[in-house]
């Protein structure tokens, strides 16, 4: 189980290099299609932070449509994590332990800010808790990468505040999660995975993280690695999913999940993008080809987003020129 000690660096090794914690969080505002991303990722023993700021409108299919990017690295590293300013100009502040959030940003040119509150609604899930978690003793694959099977949290909340982008100031009310990992890292382009948020509000919300596949061109998702749904303020585990998209190049377009939870209760959803880019800055040897979708369950319309992560390696092994090569 989550603790509110969890909001902070955690106790660890250190001489090893690999330590690693980071903070996510997406929020976007669906009318004019703003998408936009708040990553930390701290390496204590180190010393240093890598912050990636960035903000997209509409469907962005090549880096230099988007429209604000701030991706920088060698920061300072911050002595807490529940309480922190950046270099960057990023102020982030766990003013409710792991459930409650805020976030003030203020580029070193003004052409981006944003004041962001976040407010969670239900018990951060923990996926090492076999009470959370029914499928925790699956094997680990090495799509996903190990650092999953170290700490992390994720937590559904209510997004609002105010953003100011490039001369024009909007008013953010959304439904989103944000998540805190910590734990060994190493930073090799090998992993293939998808983080996919669906929100309708308090009373009905989704996280799903499943392995990808990739061949000549097409993407595939595999069987669920972890997940939840947050019915009406109570947890529940995912036990199994299927998940097809329709695609622009690697960017999902529209995308058909289905899930169910412990409960034996199912889910099907649909849904199409709103928003969306390729995010390269969040980390140099990874690439999110990322959408903020609107989704359909029954009567119900949300929104949250869909994070498609490939290693840059992984993606020239399976489609580069070289790589295609020593595959045939």
């Amino acid at each position: 189980m989550i603790q509110i000690s969890d909001s902070d660096f955690h106790p660890r090794d250190p001489n090893d290099r690999t330590w690693t914690e980071t903070t996510f969080l997406p929020f976007f505002i669906p009318e004019p299609g703003i998408f936009g991303n708040v990553y930390v990722l701290a390496r204590p023993n180190l010393g240093i932070a890598i912050s990636s700021i960035l903000v997209s409108e509409g469907l962005c299919v090549q880096p230099y449509e988007v429209d604000f990017t701030d991706a920088q690295m060698h920061l300072p590293c911050p002595t807490s994590f529940s309480k922190y300013t950046l270099a960057n100009g990023l102020s982030v502040e766990a003013t409710e332990g792991p459930k409650a959030y805020r976030f003030d940003y203020e580029s070193a040119l003004g052409t981006c800010g944003f004041n962001l509150d976040f407010k969670g609604f239900h018990q951060p899930f923990d996926p090492h808790d076999p009470a959370e978690n029914p499928l925790i003793a699956k094997a680990s694959d090495p799509r996903v990468g190990t650092a999953w099977m170290n700490g992390h949290f994720e937590v559904k909340g209510h997004i609002t505040g105010e953003l100011k982008l490039r001369g024009k100031t909007y008013q953010v009310d959304c439904y989103e999660g944000m998540d805190h990992s910590w734990g060994p890292r190493e930073e090799i382009g090998t992993r293939s995975v998808s983080w996919i948020s669906i929100n309708f509000g308090k009373d009905l919300a989704f996280h799903i993280a499943v392995p990808l596949d990739l061949e000549a061109g097409d993407v595939t998702y595999d069987k669920l690695r972890f997940g939840f749904v947050v019915e009406n303020g109570i947890v529940h585990g995912l036990v199994d999913s299927k998940i097809e998209t329709s695609r622009a190049e690697l960017l999902p377009m529209g995308i058909t999940v289905w899930v169910k939870d412990i409960r034996g209760k199912e889910y099907e959803i649909y849904g199409s993008a709103v928003a969306g880019h390729p995010w390269y800055s969040f980390n140099p040897c990874h690439v999110s080809f990322q959408c903020c979708m609107r989704y359909r369950y029954q009567d119900k319309t949300g929104y949250g987003e869909v994070g498609d992560i490939f290693g840059l390696d992984y993606l020239a092994d399976k489609m580069s020129r070289a790589g295609r090569r020593s595959r045939t």
